[in-house]
């Protein structure tokens, strides 16, 4: 079993893009408008929202716009991604003005950023290749 794409909720197309392409470096694939019969069937809301997938080799968002006010999210919720050089990827994100929030835990040092519309990604550096 594998993951085939995680679901996020952006404000805007900007912010979407700023942060998918110019941050993770991942490509526009598809936009399309999701109908509000179609929302209300699966989400249980009668809206029409813009979908965009953004897809890298291994990692797929399904970006879903939505302008209205943002509902609480659980504190708990993020998505975890793993990079080849944590420490050049997270002062990239500094330089984009993405706050990077590292925390002692034990030994180990924990490392988050939240995209321009607060979705929360911890960020892990990969094991080093056999």
């Amino acid at each position: 079993m594998r993951m085939n794409h995680s679901a996020i909720v952006c404000s805007t197309q900007e912010t979407a893009d700023r942060f998918y392409e110019g941050i993770l470096g991942l490509k526009k694939v598809k936009s399309f408008l999701l109908k509000s019969e179609l929302t209300e069937q699966i989400f249980g809301t009668a809206r029409e929202c813009q979908v965009i997938h953004y897809l890298g080799d291994t990692l797929a968002f399904e970006v879903f716009l939505d302008t209205s006010p943002r509902r609480e999210t659980h504190p708990f919720m993020h998505v975890c991604l793993e990079v080849d050089d944590r420490e050049t990827f997270l002062a990239m994100c500094q330089s984009k003005g993405v706050v990077v929030n590292r925390v002692q835990k034990g030994d180990s040092l924990l490392a988050f950023i939240a995209d321009y519309d607060g979705n929360l990604f911890e960020i892990k550096e990969a094991a080093p290749s056999q």
